[in-house]
């Protein structure tokens, strides 16, 4: 039967299990969105579904209203008021309920929440603000039970709202999935920046610009690697509360995986290692600076062979860590497995190792630590002497040839006639490699000898013959014929051909020999000078 009431709406009979709400066909004109309705995306080609559904089949599930300012608001059905009016409806049916604001609210979380269709992100804003509601508090597990989902599940979601700009803007984009995110969400800001980066690579890009999503799989891996530091093998307490105050122990540290367990699942738990880099490097300085002050004795040592000038540790030059073992045969034990006088107690200040405590020898005299250093540093020291002397003296030839070979230019004659002489220059030149042209072109100031891709040059230098006179052709042909011999540093021979040509342009080679060494001799006292004394240094 209907009533007709003042509001200009139609009774529908009452729910049998819910005697205190109304169930009512009221106009569209008397319906208002809710201002607290946590649902702000509507996605326009389902509505258009929905609205030709309700023209044809109409709402099946009333509409959620109450009662608020002579209007009914909408707790739970925005999408088919929408709809609805799309489709052109003039009433809908509806369920009044009475509730007061913060029941309404309440509801619209939880049936925000419950949606199929929720993006993540909108599901982890819900969640939070069940959290932060007044009142009887909400915690993970409880949100869990209330919307039919696992604690994990809901723990995930949370941790969206951790995600950088450039990773959420990534997963609203649709350029990551929500499992991509998700594990991006568990890093620092600074790491999830580099793992953002490594969700993308080029391979299968249909342009240049794009760029394909790698699996979550290759993703995590990633990140186990290089992201996440083993606690198993820190050297510091996990239990120490004191040690860095500010964070303190890493026992139940939500930044831990094998405590964070909701979050990081039971891979985390076996994996147990810390995603806070900065601060898992914090305790580490922290321990290794709690060592050094409780043990005034202890060496400080470090990874590379680089001198620690500035720094108190020792090279990895000064110093042999020492393994300490039992049943190990002096006879076939390494020297790094010997033990002597001189060992003492040092801990890693860098590496990988920092903050580990170790026993070395440091002590250069050692027989057993440092023998086969010593042989090995004075062979090295032997090698540079007797590489820094080969290097002096093939300079010295060098030069010394080239000088030869620049007399022979100067007193050769021209007895062939022009245009002989250009054909003998031309097949001379185009006989000489490309890097024996390339040197010519230099010394005949045309090109840059150094840079092996100086075509142009090349082409001249080979092209020259056509503009020179008989006078200057026959010294270009003695330079270009005697140039691959300047380069032949060994002890001069008898069919040495710069030797041989000097004997026929009477070119005194001794006198240039000696004038070259003279003047090599003159340039080492001008360094010793420049260096002077070397000082000595007591140890």
């Amino acid at each position: 039967m209907l009533v007709i009431r003042k509001t200009n709406v139609t009774r529908t009979p009452r729910a049998a299990s819910n005697p205190s709400d109304e169930f009512l066909r009221v106009p569209l004109a008397q319906l208002a969105e809710s201002p607290t309705n946590p649902r702000k995306s509507f996605d326009e080609a389902q509505l258009n579904e929905l609205a030709e559904s309700i023209r044809s089949h109409g709402i099946l599930s009333p509409l959620v209203v109450r009662r608020s300012n002579g209007l009914y608001e909408i707790v739970a059905g925005a999408r088919r008021y929408r709809a609805a009016t799309r489709a052109g409806l003039e009433n809908v049916p509806v369920r009044v309920v009475t509730l007061t604001d913060e029941e309404a609210a309440e509801a619209q979380l939880i049936e925000n929440v419950q949606r199929s269709d929720i993006h993540p992100f909108e599901e982890a804003q819900g969640f939070r603000a069940l959290l932060e509601r007044e009142g009887p508090g909400y915690t993970i597990q409880t949100i869990a039970a209330r919307v039919g989902k696992p604690a994990a599940h809901v723990a995930r979601r949370l941790k969206l709202l951790d995600l950088i700009p450039p990773a959420a803007e990534a997963l609203t984009a649709g350029r990551i999935g929500v499992e991509h995110a998700s594990l991006i969400a568990k890093l620092t800001p600074d790491a999830q920046e580099r793992a953002l980066d490594h969700c993308f690579d080029g391979y299968g890009a249909g342009e240049d610009s794009e760029r394909s999503l790698v699996p979550v799989s290759r993703l995590q891996a990633w990140m186990e690697h290089n992201l996440y530091l083993s606690l198993k093998s820190a050297s510091f307490s996990k239990e120490d509360e004191t040690l860095l105050p500010e964070a303190g122990s890493c026992a139940k540290c939500p930044k831990r995986t094998g405590f964070n367990t909701l979050l990081f699942g039971e891979a985390g738990a076996n994996l147990d290692s810390c995603v806070d880099a900065a601060c898992f490097n914090r305790k580490l300085d922290a321990h290794v600076a709690q060592r050094v002050a409780t043990m005034p004795n202890l060496v400080q040592i470090a990874q590379g062979y680089a001198s620690t000038s500035g720094t108190s540790a020792l090279s990895r030059r000064d110093y042999v860590e020492v393994l300490v073992r039992r049943n190990v045969r002096t006879k076939n034990a390494l020297p790094e497995q010997r033990l002597c006088p001189h060992l003492t107690t040092a801990i890693h200040v860098d590496g990988l190792e920092k903050g580990r405590l170790v026993k070395i020898c440091a002590n250069r005299e050692c027989y057993v630590h440092f023998a086969n250093r010593k042989k090995e540093e004075e062979q090295r020291r032997r090698w540079k002497q007797d590489r820094t002397a080969e290097n002096r003296k093939a300079k010295q030839v060098l030069i010394f040839r080239h000088r030869v070979l620049a007399k022979i230019v100067k007193r050769v004659k021209a007895p062939l006639g022009c245009e002989e002489l250009r054909f003998v220059t031309r097949f001379v030149l185009a006989s000489l490699s490309h890097d024996l042209a390339a040197r010519l072109a230099k010394r005949r100031g045309l090109g840059n000898a150094k840079e092996p891709k100086d075509w142009q040059a090349v082409e001249r230098i080979r092209t020259l013959y056509k503009k020179l006179e008989a006078a200057d052709l026959v010294p270009l042909l003695f330079e270009a014929i005697l140039l691959s011999s300047v380069g032949n540093v060994a002890p001069d021979r008898r069919d040495d051909p710069l030797v041989t040509a000097a004997g026929l342009a009477r070119v005194n080679v001794q006198a240039i020999r000696l004038a070259v060494a003279k003047e090599e001799r003159k340039k080492e006292e001008r360094k010793k000078k420049e260096k002077g004394p070397k000082k000595t240094h007591g140890h």
